[in-house]
């Protein structure tokens, strides 16, 4: 079965106390609106629900399925704010989807779905996602491709393949490590040969599903002001049918789709460069892009965001901050002409962390804007939403490497100083050692739709170190602590990386 963001996580801790302090509502910035109900204890209680339908989005129409809870861990917690006691109330999940915990008292809860928690005063959870591609399975063995094509245009430093297959949403990049990558000039190539399982969502291939393998010259150009862009130029397409661990050869040639259009920007790279010491003093600048693309209407709603071929136009011209304007980029479209024109805006930035002696670990986040394309067209692309600000543990500030927080530590922040964030999400991460190398790994992620948040028994253990991620997003008309896996046109969000921090 197609994996869903459901499974993904560790299980932590069930039971437990914390210490007493500010209740959530009590965040850092005053213009927070507090709880009207106490975590203590109330007299009232009430019953958490949840349903989880899974719709993909295919080539031949959407097909919505229930995801199977029966074995998600789901429990409900609440916060004494005298105590700081965290009190468990189990639920369950089933096979059709439905998640329920009984006698739950009012006020706000944390509820566990798997590892993820959503921080909420809400009883009812739409737990439903959409993704891009019928339901089947991985590649997970080693799956060769052998393509033999001919048709492409003079081939160009700078130009690369772009894999696709629409109906199950399977994509990938070839860039030139592959045996057989055409040389430069090459009209064709006769045994270019690539592993399909090394794809991004590498769903096997069914023809007799309407699955169609497609491969697509992304030409480097000029933009009219100079400006280096790779765009859509031609395509090959060819049926395929795979079976896992097998080698599987297609050809073809390579055709120029007649559809065609334009797409220009005001490119505002300094206005997300500015940003940087926000994600954390330390953080490092690294890569800046955009991606414009068509998809279904329904993929608005998707989990991923717009970073999956088939991509119309791809820039990132260079390494540097300094704001463009490109005038029209010129592209060829394959895809269909009612689909919604898409884009996203990202900037990357790095810190690294280590314990010990230990080789670092590279920790790698972004600022971005998903939108309509025609809103990067009509206004300068920049930041719709900033990093939180001053971000502590407990009562103090994040950045630094910290000691001694306790196995119950609180995180708080302020606002962000660009945008409204409609929501926060919290991605706490464990550092340990492997090899001489550190690792990190996600233990937990906490939705909330306040500027704090109280770690739930169990996240944090005695003699481990940690590091936090803050996301502030913006996504008007969703409230991520109630449906976590829903998205909308536009979104955006911003990250902070903390120290490190251990109990």
């Amino acid at each position: 079965m197609k994996s869903s963001l459901f499974s993904l996580g560790l299980l932590v801790g069930l039971t437990g106390a914390g210490c007493a302090g500010l209740e959530e509502g009590e965040a850092v910035d005053p213009s927070v609106a507090e709880d009207s109900a106490s975590q203590v204890t109330q007299g009232l209680n009430t019953q958490v629900t949840g349903t989880s339908p899974v719709t993909f989005v295919t080539s031949s129409g959407n097909v919505t399925t229930p995801y199977d809870q029966s074995a998600t861990s789901v429990v409900a917690y609440t916060r004494d704010s005298t105590t700081g006691a965290f009190t468990a109330y189990p639920g369950s999940g089933a096979a059709d989807g439905s998640i329920s915990v009984p006698n739950v008292p009012s006020g706000r809860i944390y509820l566990k779905v798997g590892s993820r928690y959503l921080v909420s005063t809400g009883r009812t959870f739409d737990l439903g996602s959409t993704e891009w591609g019928r339901d089947g399975s991985f590649a997970s063995l080693s799956t060769p491709v052998t393509v033999s094509a001919s048709g492409l245009s003079a081939w160009q430093s700078g130009d690369y393949l772009d894999m696709y297959s629409l109906n199950p949403g399977a994509f990938g990049y070839l860039y030139g490590n592959e045996a057989g990558f055409p040389l430069a000039g090459a009209t064709s190539f006769s045994a270019l040969n690539f592993d399909y399982a090394n794809m991004l969502n590498p769903l096997l291939l069914d023809s007799s599903l309407g699955d169609v393998f497609s491969l697509a010259q992304m030409r480097l150009q000029s933009s009219p002001n100079g400006v280096p862009y790779r765009s859509m130029h031609k395509v090959l397409s060819a049926n395929l049918t795979q079976t896992e661990g097998q080698s599987a050869s297609v050809s073809g040639t390579f055709t120029q789709p007649a559809a065609t259009g334009t797409f220009a920007v005001d490119w505002r790279r300094s206005a997300f460069d500015a940003l940087r010491a926000q994600v954390n003093p330390s953080a490092v600048s690294t890569y800046n892009e955009i991606w414009m693309s068509a998809r279904p209407a329904a993929v608005g709603q998707a989990l991923a965001s717009i970073s999956g071929p088939p991509l119309l136009v791809k820039l990132n011209p260079d390494a540097l901050k300094t704001d463009i304007v490109t005038g029209n980029m010129a592209y060829n479209n394959p895809l269909p002409a009612t689909w919604q024109k898409v884009a996203l805006a990202a900037a990357g930035f790095t810190k690294t962390y280590s314990l010990g002696t230990a080789t670092p670990v590279t920790m790698s986040v972004d600022i971005r804007v998903d939108q309509e394309a025609s809103a990067f067209s009509s206004a300068p692309v920049e930041p719709l939403i900033g990093p939180v600000q001053a971000p502590l543990v407990n009562t103090r500030g994040a950045f630094q490497n910290l000691t001694g927080v306790g196995t119950d530590a609180s995180l708080r922040w302020s606002k962000p100083l660009i945008g409204t964030a409609t929501n926060y999400v919290v991605n706490i991460y464990r550092l340990s050692t492997s090899n001489g190398a550190t690792v990190a790994t996600r233990v937990t992620s906490l939705h909330t739709d306040l500027q704090s948040v109280y770690l739930p028994p169990g996240v944090l253990q005695a003699g481990q170190t940690y590091f936090a991620e803050i996301q502030s997003w913006y996504q008007p008309g969703s409230d991520l602590a109630t449906s976590p896996f829903k998205r909308a046109l536009p979104r955006a969000r911003a990250s902070v990386l903390t120290g490190m921090f251990s109990p």
